[in-house]
């Protein structure tokens, strides 16, 4: 298999750790055009970012709010990860993924879900994936992953409790599985994808090992590795997807995060929505052919964190809710992350 396609199954392994099962197990979109967020990346923006005694000539553009942000978190994030855990403690990365998806009592058993159109839906309901990975202070210790099983977090519309009772009986049992706890000596995970054996670590540490620190070329990293999906202006999806899949970016290293969030800020129209003390709330929005696609990152400055990630669809995703106290996005991540004491044990 070529270095690419080996970069392309461990990140995808790696994407797992977070969601394993989702695509498989749990629902599944349809797919005309896939919007995983904003990421026309147009790089340029290091060069204004200049840190320490460096003079800026004065023809040099003024860095936008959001580029201060972004800068400010990367280097935050550098220097909270030269700060040692106390010994036996450990660093708990928690998400909550919350997706919604539809519910079509017309069309056969076990795909009913997903296949509507959400304004012709006969339900809509929030699935629920909550999962927590468990780092300690000695990274050549047991890391711990636990996993609670995919729940039906709420649902609207005539035929919710249908479509619930649907889901516990069709969708539920299939993601059982992954719940549990397990210990991974030293993060180190063995797993495998169409006949493929991988050895990865939880962090992704071989995957953003030869990545470049400089947004255009963290950009070109993805894109040479993971394609663009069709897009016109040849941006590859995967960045942002990365950006948004929390568990994957919050368990990156330090460097690696920096890198990202640099490349992140070198997106023109990425704006600051609202700051409240550490965290500020970011947007951008691309539009292609289907419609337009809009992401809201919630960003940690004093850490280099992503603590929420919100995904609005293009197209068909656009449609609003039809049912009162349902959200108009199509998925919400929110994650923390703290030390703690302890990790739980394996059940016997």
């Amino acid at each position: 298999m070529p270095d690419s396609g080996i970069d392309a199954v461990r990140v995808g392994l790696l994407r797992e750790i977070a969601r394993e099962g989702r695509r498989d197990a749990g629902p599944r979109r349809r797919r005309t055009v896939r919007w995983i967020g904003g990421s026309a990346l147009a790089g340029g923006v290091a060069a204004a970012l200049v840190v320490g005694m460096v003079m800026v000539p004065a023809t040099a553009p003024t860095a936008s709010a959001a580029q201060t942000v972004l800068e400010k978190a990367a280097v935050a994030g550098i220097r909270a990860a030269a700060t040692p855990v106390p010994a036996g403690s450990y660093t708990r990365v928690e998400t909550a993924f919350t997706w919604a998806t539809t519910y079509d009592e017309q069309m056969p058993a076990g795909a009913e879900f997903n296949n509507a159109h959400r304004q012709d839906a006969d339900a809509v309901l929030l699935i629920q994936d909550e999962s927590s990975v468990y780092v300690p202070a000695d990274s050549g210790g047991d890391w711990v992953r636990e996993r609670d099983p995919y729940r039906v977090a709420d649902a609207a519309g005539p035929l919710s409790s249908v479509a619930t009772g649907a889901w516990e009986r069709e969708m539920a049992p299939a993601t059982a599985g992954l719940a549990g706890v397990t210990r991974y000596p030293g993060g180190i995970v063995e797993g495998g994808r169409d006949g493929d054996a991988v050895t990865y670590h939880l962090d992704g540490r071989e995957t953003f090992a030869d990545m470049p620190a400089d947004p255009d070329g963290v950009v070109e990293w993805f894109e040479e590795r993971y394609g663009a999906e069709g897009e016109s202006d040849g941006i590859a999806h995967f960045f942002i997807e990365t950006l948004g899949d929390l568990m994957s970016f919050n368990l990156a290293s330090a460097d690696a995060r920096a890198g990202m969030l640099r490349a992140f800020a070198s997106l023109p129209g990425v704006e600051v929505v609202s700051a409240d003390g550490a965290l500020t709330t970011l947007s951008y929005e691309q539009h292609f052919e289907a419609g337009a696609a809009r992401v809201e990152f919630v960003l940690d400055t004093a850490r280099g964190y992503i603590l929420q990630s919100t995904h609005w669809g293009m197209g068909e995703y656009d449609e609003p809710v039809a049912f009162e106290g349902m959200p108009d996005w199509q998925t919400r991540t929110v994650s923390t992350v703290s030390v703690v004491d302890s990790a739980p044990s394996p059940s016997p």
